[in-house]
């Protein structure tokens, strides 16, 4: 089944892909809730977490695909021309191991503030606007994502940013490196 198919999206539309992680984040969701309306010209598939799922579902329309939890990530980032997110290091492996441009909302109680650095360095380096949470309003969240999502060349350079600090290649190079020192 393709992607499109499995989140019953267009295909010449831009897909925004909203998550904030595995439990949803509930900033991200009210921000995205009071802005949803205003993206007209794109898609949205979004992640609530199963525990708000039940007080955002009404937002789904033709162009608005919400779902509490989705276990095949590969197929939503595929579809993605934009993510918003936490910044966590998993999700900061897998959007730079795809190439994704994406607007980082780091969670502000994680430990040593570790999302704040990973969203600043994916930042600094081109591929990704960071939004901290005392900043994000619905606002300030529909007007970045609308800048993005209409400017094909920074979307593109973002993405090819995103693709160069991307490390696909670590769990094979971290298992031979075990390999290696145990003498296998």
């Amino acid at each position: 089944m393709t992607a499109l198919k499995q989140f019953d999206l267009m295909d010449d539309k831009k897909t925004l892909f909203i998550f904030g992680g595995s439990q949803g984040s509930a900033a991200i969701n009210r921000s995205v809730s009071n802005m949803v309306d205003e993206l007209n010209d794109f898609q949205v598939l979004w992640q609530t977490g199963n525990n708000h799922y039940e007080e955002l579902k009404h937002h789904e329309t033709e162009s608005v695909r919400i779902r509490p939890f989705i276990d095949d990530m590969k197929s939503a980032y595929a579809l993605a021309d934009l993510t918003v997110s936490r910044a966590g290091a998993l999700t900061i492996a897998e959007l730079t191991a795809c190439g994704l441009p994406s607007v980082l909302i780091p969670f502000p109680s994680a430990a040593a503030d570790h999302q704040t650095h990973n969203a600043k360095a994916l930042e600094e380096q081109g591929a990704a606007k960071m939004l901290p949470e005392s900043e994000m309003d619905s606002t300030n969240l529909s007007v970045l994502i609308n800048h993005l999502l209409n400017n094909e060349h920074t979307l593109n350079t973002m993405s090819e940013r995103s693709k160069a600090l991307g490390k696909p290649e670590a769990v094979s190079v971290i298992v031979d490196h075990i390999l290696e020192r145990v003498g296998v």
